[in-house]
């Protein structure tokens, strides 16, 4: 492993891709915000030292507090009123405080005092500190501004207060606001409650629902409808349809029938979604038992490779030298070759050898990257796959597919040993995985069998036992018979000796 650093803003950040290098460099990064931090505010104390507006900070908020003069209404008080307001947008995240937070203050509490002491302060310019029931009931400028400028503008507000550079934040974004953002089903149009209770209403009733609520409802209310309240499309526990039940037996039918649901999920054309490339994970997951970033792994795709054993391997994509759709991939660290989709009828049904777009997009992005980079870029590849699943309302995870391979290739007669090689693990996990799949039905089944079998057995016996009674019987009989049969002789011996 290389012991290369790199010198960063004249802190040292280690760069060799490992876990404990990665967790490292996030150490010094976060004590390097905290010192920053401790500077900005140390610094806004002497900037702020005449000014009847000042900064306050908590756990979780910076803000303003000052004593105001001025009532809700904008007319003049004798007694002044404490005024304390967070700044929402310079006080979230993981790290609340930051130096670019406190500045943003700095410039924000330096003209809330320019204007008290100009006599020109008013609250309407500050709406969203008013209190709820003074609050302009329609503060959108709707000829101004669509959805797509004010998602812009909001997304911008979310990193006032974050390192845009941190991967983590990045990753919140995406996740946590612009996912949910998707079901705006128009964002040319401006803001209106309908357009943002269409969005609530079309997320499925799945355990994400709730947050989606609560995305657009915080996007609702930036964009001016600070009564919007999406509280009718929430749903409870027992109102929550939507639950992906790993290890579920499935058919092929509902693996099909859900296949050929992916087309008419197909986004907004200004976020088109990359269903296609969904939709080939899905069946290429469903053919081969792939985990899911198998899927992502394949060295054959489109070109020849030699494997690992010294083997050739053609390009999937070439039906004539590939016509069985050997595939040449790695999955936790190790390369193997599959070599037994199942049933294969689906590599043509599910068109698996048509490589969607995406997929070369991604690999050749991939292609510039570091290894550690890479593993970061597939992983969030993956994530939004699986979210894809959840958000469309699969009653199956998607590593549920590799578990119907395995149990359905056990059915069909495939020796173990074969469906292990193939699957990437070994004759026992593969074993137990399908034994464990029989669950209390195959236990039962078995216990039946054996019931049946005692039975019989027992049946058996009391057969033998039977047959020895009815043969002693006969042989009760037959010596009657002999008997009969010797006296008979005796008497007619006895008769000819007389005669």
């Amino acid at each position: 492993m290389s012991d290369k650093k790199t010198r960063s803003n004249d802190t040292v950040v280690p760069n060799d891709g490992s876990y404990l290098g990665a967790k490292k460099s996030q150490a010094l990064k976060e004590q390097k915000i905290k010192e920053e931090f401790d500077n900005a505010w140390s610094s806004q104390n002497k900037l702020l030292k005449d000014n009847t507006v000042k900064l306050y900070k908590d756990k979780a908020n910076i803000g303003v507090q000052w004593q105001s003069y001025v009532s809700w209404d904008d007319k003049p008080l004798i007694e002044p009123m404490r005024v304390k307001r967070s700044l929402n947008a310079l006080g979230k995240g993981k790290f609340p405080h930051t130096a670019k937070a406190v500045n943003n203050a700095i410039v924000i509490a330096q003209e809330i005092d320019n204007k008290i002491k100009a006599n020109a302060f008013n609250w309407l310019d500050y709406p969203q500190w008013l209190p709820k029931e003074l609050r302009p009931k329609d503060e959108v400028r709707t000829e101004s501004k669509a959805i797509a400028q004010w998602i812009e503008e909001y997304e911008a507000y979310y990193w006032l207060s974050r390192d845009k550079d941190r991967y983590q934040d990045s990753k919140n974004w995406q996740k946590g606001y612009l996912r949910y953002f998707k079901y705006i089903s128009d964002w040319s149009k401006v803001p209106s409650k309908e357009i943002f209770d269409e969005a609530c209403m079309s997320y499925p009733k799945s355990r994400k629902r709730n947050e989606c609520c609560t995305r657009i409802k915080y996007l609702a209310q930036f964009c001016g409808l600070t009564e919007y309240n999406p509280q009718e499309f929430r749903l409870t526990k027992k109102q929550i349809t939507v639950k992906a039940v790993a290890k579920r037996e499935l058919t092929d039918e509902e693996i099909e029938a859900w296949f050929s649901k992916f087309s008419d999920w197909t986004g907004q054309a200004s976020n088109p979604s990359q269903w296609r490339l969904w939709q080939w994970m899905y069946g290429m997951m469903a053919t081969y038992g792939f985990r899911n970033h198998e899927t992502l792994n394949i060295l054959n795709l489109d070109e020849g490779c030699t494997g690992e054993d010294g083997r050739y391997y053609p390009p999937f994509t070439d039906k004539e030298k590939n016509p069985r759709g050997i595939i040449y991939t790695e999955g936790k660290g190790v390369k193997r070759a599959a070599f037994a989709p199942r049933p294969i009828r689906w590599l043509e049904e599910f068109n698996l050898r048509e490589i969607p777009q995406d997929y070369f997009k991604l690999k050749s992005k991939l292609s510039t990257l570091s290894k550690f980079e890479q593993g970061k870029q597939k992983d969030s590849k993956l994530q939004a796959y699986n979210s894809f699943l959840r958000e469309h309302g699969f009653t199956f995870t998607a590593y549920n597919l590799r578990h119907h391979y395995n149990v359905k290739s056990h059915l069909a007669g495939i020796p173990a040993s074969i469906i292990a090689k193939n699957l990437g693990h070994t004759l026992a996990m593969n074993t137990s995985v399908y034994l464990e799949s029989q669950g209390l039905r195959s236990c039962l089944e078995a216990l039946k069998e054996w019931e049946e079998k005692e039975t019989n057995n027992d049946a058996q016996e009391l057969t033998l036992e039977q047959q020895i009674i009815e043969l002693k019987q006969e042989n009760e009989q037959l010596k009657a018979l002999l008997q009969q049969l010797l006296e008979s002789i005796k008497t007619q011996k006895t008769k000819e000796e007389i005669e």
